[in-house]
């Protein structure tokens, strides 16, 4: 009966990580869009700010730290150049060979660590101190943009080569954004009073933009204008010019659609011309217009994947979930791809698609297919869901409630929206925060983050048997999600089914060794056993993580008391 007491205290502490999802392709900085109210969230933390640019919107700041990232809207640290990497020289180091990697969230490192980051991956497969990869990914930047970027920035790094990761969504000729941006600048405080109080300055200043008044109020719009209206098009005409001023050489990397089932690339061209029916990508035939080599990474990922012999899901192995944005492995995988793609650039086996026949009415109905995918409109459901997860974050779920909701009357099979929705009315005490979840898990039946949440709000509700079910479902869909493995352990150990807690809690501390929960949990259910040594060992890990945790404290003493009598 000892043995027992001993474990129910630290066994009945479970994980109370909510787990929110942000959005797939999530925009980054919202202004005032139509509809939208600005919002008046502080954004001192937000690693990105405003650019007096026009085409590039915003930007990252330079020298930037983070003690706690969320990795959507904060990262660990920027280099002195604004940009998510290593500190970098401007002069070229003698005798390195510089490759720069040019695109969005998917180069940036949405969701990622910057050492998981594909630029890092790659630079780490060269020898050291051979090759420098420099990260210049910005979420949300179309390609127009990424050029931008490579013009008034990268070139100043003096690279050899520049490859540019083409998403599919950059045909949209704007740079997404979510959530309040600070200034680019700061402003005369008699130019900040004139505007407030001032209606004649502040129509002038929104209206010419004057000390950035107008970007402010309009990011969007300003954005838009300056891009124009097939900014692929005239961005991949940039990149060649670029590239034969300044004697780099460019490569167009197309990234690929990760689906439950396969690898996919998207936005084809209708066979015409002379083409002899062969589908080629809008983007391939814009690159082979302007004689730049292109390559598709689903090739890479396909024979990877095959080689493998498993039926994982190729969404939830490779991307983190939303079928665009690189998992861990993703990463791995593309930078093996890039490192002997480079290597057969090198060589000559890769050149541009010049032995297509392409005829002028060819490259005309590419480039008005370029300009149709660019009339995408901005996906304020999107919008709105970035902005109830700030609100989230700042503390306030009824206000975030409000945005959630109009973020599904935009887009009723947002399953991330729905997901969300029910953390808010969790938050506040509500009963309908399980019916958003179940909601979220019938629109996406894979979907982790709701699995858990549900298991999660059961485990607290009491309703164990259940939350066991649902903790089973979320592994067999990520089987290293390490808080259900503590959660699943701690649940069995509830029910003193303490072997098979513990084999659990032993996978969440493989997996992650500084969880001071698990280690607790895992200490308890040895105690459950009679493993009293391996208990203290594990509980007294556990307290070196987290000094104040009462389960472990409470559960040491009674273990040390038991031993000496």
């Amino acid at each position: 009966m000892l043995l027992r007491r001993l474990a129910r205290p630290a066994l009945a502490v479970c994980a109370t990580l909510v787990t929110l999802l942000a959005g797939e392709m999530v925009v980054r900085v919202c202004g005032w869009a139509p509809g939208l109210k600005p919002m008046g969230l502080s954004t001192q933390d937000c690693i990105y700010q405003r650019s007096t640019n026009p085409i590039l919107g915003f930007a990252l700041k330079a020298n930037y730290r983070s003690d706690a990232p969320d990795f959507i809207q904060t990262y660990e640290r920027t280099n002195s150049h604004g940009q998510r990497d290593r500190e970098r020289t401007l002069r070229k180091p003698q005798g390195i060979r510089r490759i720069l990697l040019l695109g969005d969230s998917v180069v940036e490192g949405y969701g990622l660590r910057e050492d998981e980051t594909m630029s890092r991956r790659l630079e780490d497969l060269y020898p050291e101190g051979s090759t420098e990869v420099l990260n210049f990914g910005v979420s949300a930047y179309c390609t127009r943009a990424e050029i931008e970027l490579l013009e008034v920035k990268g070139l100043a790094f003096d690279p050899d080569v520049v490859v540019l990761v083409f998403v599919e969504n950059d045909f949209d000729n704007f740079n997404r954004e979510a959530f309040a941006l600070e200034g680019p600048r700061d402003r005369p405080a008699a130019v900040q009073a004139l505007f407030r109080h001032s209606h004649l300055c502040r129509l002038a200043g929104v209206r010419w933009n004057l000390f950035h008044f107008g970007a402010q109020a309009d990011p969007l719009r300003w954005n838009r204008e300056a891009i124009g209206d097939n900014n692929v098009t005239e961005g991949l005409r940039r990149f060649r010019e670029l590239a034969d001023r300044h004697g780099f050489q460019p490569l167009v990397a197309i990234w690929p659609r990760f689906l439950a089932d396969r690898i996919v690339d998207v936005c084809f061209l209708p066979p015409v011309g002379a083409n002899d029916g062969s589908p080629l990508l809008v983007v391939e035939h814009l690159a082979a217009m302007n004689g730049l080599p292109s390559v598709r990474l689903s090739e890479s990922f396909r024979r990877y994947h095959a080689a493998l012999g498993t039926a994982a899901s190729p969404r939830l192995r490779y991307s983190l979930g939303d079928e665009l944005h690189p998992s861990r492995e993703g990463c791995r995988v593309a930078a093996e791809a890039l490192r002997q793609i480079l290597v057969d650039l090198d060589a000559g086996r890769i050149t541009p698609a010049q032995a297509m026949q392409r005829s002028a009415q060819d490259d005309a109905e590419a480039v008005a297919a370029a300009r149709a995918l660019g009339q995408a409109q901005p996906n304020y459901a999107r919008v709105y869901n970035r902005l109830g997860t700030e609100l989230l974050q700042a503390g306030r779920p009824a206000e975030a409630v409000t945005q959630f909701q109009q973020a599904l009357a935009a887009d009723p099979t947002y399953a991330g929206a729905c997901n969300n929705l029910g953390v808010a009315y969790e938050r506040l005490g509500g009963e309908e925060a399980r019916a958003q979840f179940e909601r979220a898990i019938q629109l996406q039946p894979d979907f982790t983050h709701a699995h858990f949440n549900l298991a999660r709000l059961l485990m607290k509700t009491g309703h164990d048997a259940e939350a066991v079910a649902e903790l089973e479902r979320t592994l067999q869909i990520d089987p290293n999600h390490v808080d259900a493995l503590n959660m699943l352990g701690t649940a069995l150990g509830r029910q003193q089914k303490f072997a098979v807690a513990a084999s659990h809690l032993e996978r969440a501390v493989r997996l992650d060794p500084n969880h001071a929960e698990a280690r607790s949990n895992l200490g308890a259910a040895y105690a459950g056993q009679g493993r009293l040594p391996e208990a203290i060992a594990q509980l007294e890990a556990a307290l070196r993580l987290d000094p104040n945790d009462p389960g472990a404290i409470e559960n040491l003493k009674r273990i040390r008391a038991a031993l000496q009598e």
